[in-house]
């Protein structure tokens, strides 16, 4: 169901009147009280446990992504601000909902673990998370790991971890947040969440969020209903409670992108004349994701947290093709995957002296079913692992760590160390190598339906080796930079190729390589000199297979932004201004086929030029509204990123984030 227009100008107004109470205060004396630190009238104060939800509590600064970068952040959905991390490539198919093609160091989505406050989202069956389904309303920071410490955090983390903490509010009286965002072809967001302390200590957070977007293309189309909520019970310093379940439901068009052996190449571009390459099929997604857990102080030292968190997670993916339209492709398919799991995380930090020490374990048990193909299975999985970070001078700093993972089968042992040497109090070298592991998904063992078989029998992971070096520069006051070096070897990769054996079940297979190598170097940077900011990351990369020749990625890509940021109108207004956009290299680009949701070699490659794009962003904080106005693709620029998806042309997306109190 589409927001209609009426009510989009309804909750439009209801902001701007509003807003113009902040615009235009009347003389009265402030309200101190919605500051202050306590939850009644009582002068106590019970103090919350620190980064509850953290996967690391040593993590930098650099490595996250805070609620104030993402209030002025350029984002519909948390790929936006994800792009900006160093090392990060996203191959978008300009749509909403569609799962985006998002790599870590030349690494996709089945090596990169996605995690809520700690806790894994991937699907088992896939490996997969589509990040349009956690909403960045409800994140108070992401965290983020690459390289060589990635694979301690969550299952197949090979790539790199990205974490979603949410929110921990604490509102004496009841407070609200709305967020409004509309653009062309139908987009819109709307999301309001609502905050309350009902008793000293005890808060309840709830939220919901309606995005719709479509029709610019056939069949594409996107509707997601998303509700949460959480409850947090601080009950004194030392024991933290806290519980909370996500709901997410989705409708999602599947047009396959532009067929151009059937569109004339001036026509590609053009959304009413264009042929797409399926009107009928679609994907319905229902997902329930459950936490409770406590974060407590067990130890005499006080900066010693102890958690445990108990988590389930029930996902149901429909995929369908029924041949329901008047113009169909002649595909039959209904296909049903039912996934579940659940499992039991705990992690214990300590102090000895200089010497941090890191310790969890995670138990899961997951039910995974799919339709043919794959009849119900169950399988177990237990990791432990730790970290230990040793200062062995002022000039030194040494950290090592280790995961074992027992899991269908195979015991597993993962193993890391990394060093820096602080040269300057701004100024670090560093470096590292880690051996991990990557086991096959289901699908990978098991294939899809009649699309995809497998001949991995033998469920042996890959085997990633890894080398890194670089230097960084920070002084966060108005300069940052780091470059990064790294070499991964990968041993029995899994790849896809078509099928040659006779009487083949299905046209493409699941298959190993002997070995891929990928290196390259990643930078980024940060300088603020006056009311003038400039961000921006970069990489370049090489990949080296001998049975797959093929670049399927760019080998250069780039992001960042030029900004006019400052405070105006006597403190009132914070402004930023200025344009930020994204660049990338030639590659080659395969069939993204939805029904597996991989990439296929079909034999329709498509070249994909050089290209980039630029976005005009005002951005303003004034009150408590955030108000953005987007001009996205100013350039009104014809690319694309996946053969054969269409980029969004020029268009105005403008909308607010308002908080409210009392």
């Amino acid at each position: 169901m589409k927001i209609i227009p009426r009510t989009r100008i309804f909750f439009l107004l209801l902001l701007l009147i509003s807003l113009s109470t902040y615009l235009f205060p009347q003389n009265e004396p402030q309200d101190t009280t919605h500051v202050l630190p306590v939850d009644s009238l009582s002068t106590s104060y019970t103090k919350p446990i620190p980064l509850v939800g953290t996967i690391d509590r040593s993590i930098k600064t650099e490595d996250s992504i805070t609620d104030s970068t993402i209030n002025f952040g350029n984002y519909r959905y948390s790929g936006d601000l994800i792009s900006l991390l160093p090392a990060v490539f996203i191959r978008d198919f300009g749509s909403l909902g569609l799962m985006p093609d998002i790599t870590i160091q030349g690494l996709g989505m089945r090596e990169i673990s996605f995690m809520s406050d700690g806790v894994v989202l991937n699907d088992p069956l896939t490996g997969l998370y589509n990040p349009y389904l956690y909403p960045m309303e409800h994140a108070d920071r992401i965290e983020f790991v690459e390289g060589t410490r990635a694979f301690l955090y969550g299952n197949n983390s090979t790539g790199g971890v990205i974490n979603f903490v949410s929110k921990s509010k604490k509102a004496i009286h009841p407070s609200s947040r709305l967020r409004y965002s509309e653009s062309g072809y139908g987009f819109g967001i709307v999301d309001g969440m609502v905050s309350q302390d009902i008793m000293r200590g005890l808060n309840v957070t709830m939220g919901t969020q309606h995005t719709v977007y479509g029709e610019r293309f056939r069949n594409e189309n996107y509707d997601c209903w998303n509700a949460r909520i959480k409850v947090r019970y601080n009950i004194n310093d030392r024991w933290n409670l806290f519980a909370g379940e996500m709901y997410n439901q989705t409708l999602l068009g599947l047009y396959g992108g532009v067929d151009i052996a059937s569109t004339e190449d001036s026509l590609r571009f053009e959304s009413l004349q264009a042929i797409v390459r399926n009107t009928d099929a679609y994907e319905k997604i229902t997902r329930h994701d459950v936490q409770l857990g406590f974060a407590a102080k067990l130890l005499p030292d006080s900066d010693a947290i102890s958690m445990a968190t108990v988590y389930f997670t029930s996902s149901v993916r429909g995929y369908r093709d029924l041949e329901n339209q008047a113009a169909s492709n002649g595909t039959f398919i209904d296909q049903f995957q039912h996934t579940r799991w659940a499992g039991l995380k705990l992690s214990q930090n300590l102090n000895v002296g200089n010497q941090k020490i890191d310790l969890g374990a995670d138990i899961q048990i997951e039910e995974l079913h799919q339709t043919p193909a794959l009849e119900e299975n169950t399988a177990t999985r237990l990791s432990l692992f730790g970290k230990y970070a040793l200062p062995v001078s002022k000039l030194l700093i040494f950290n090592s760590y280790g995961k074992f993972d027992t899991y269908r089968a195979h015991n597993l042992m993962s193993y890391g160390a990394d060093v820096t040497i602080p040269l300057h109090p701004y100024l670090k070298i560093f470096g590292g190598y880690s051996r991990s592991f990557r086991m096959p998904t289901f699908q990978e063992q098991n294939g899809t339906d009649t699309l995809l078989s497998s001949n991995i029998s033998d469920n042996l992971p890959e085997r990633h080796h890894l080398f890194e070096a670089g230097i960084r520069w920070d002084n966060r006051q108005w300069f940052s930079i780091e470059f990064r070096s790294f070499h991964r070897t990968i041993w029995n990769i899994i790849a896809i190729e078509h099928e040659s054996g006779t009487g083949a079940k299905a046209p493409y297979e699941f298959t190993r390589h002997q070995k891929k190598i990928i290196q390259g170097i990643s930078a980024s940077t940060s300088v603020r000199i006056g009311c003038f900011y400039v961000e921006g990351e970069g990489q370049f990369l090489e990949s080296f297979d001998h049975q797959d020749n093929q670049i399927s990625f760019p080998k250069l890509s780039a992001t960042g932004g030029i900004y006019f940021w400052d405070m105006l109108l006597k403190n009132h207004l914070d402004l930023k201004i200025g344009i930020n956009g994204k660049a990338y290299g030639s590659f080659l680009g395969r069939e993204y086929n939805q029904q597996a949701q991989v990439y296929l070699p079909d034999g329709k490659e498509f070249y994909i030029n050089p290209a980039g794009e630029i976005d005009f962003v005002i951005l303003a904080h004034v009150g408590k509204a955030y108000i953005h106005f987007i001009m996205d693709n100013l350039l009104n620029r014809k690319y694309v990123m996946a053969a054969f998806y269409p980029m969004p042309e020029r268009q105005l997306r403008f909308g607010v984030n308002w908080e409210f109190l009392d």
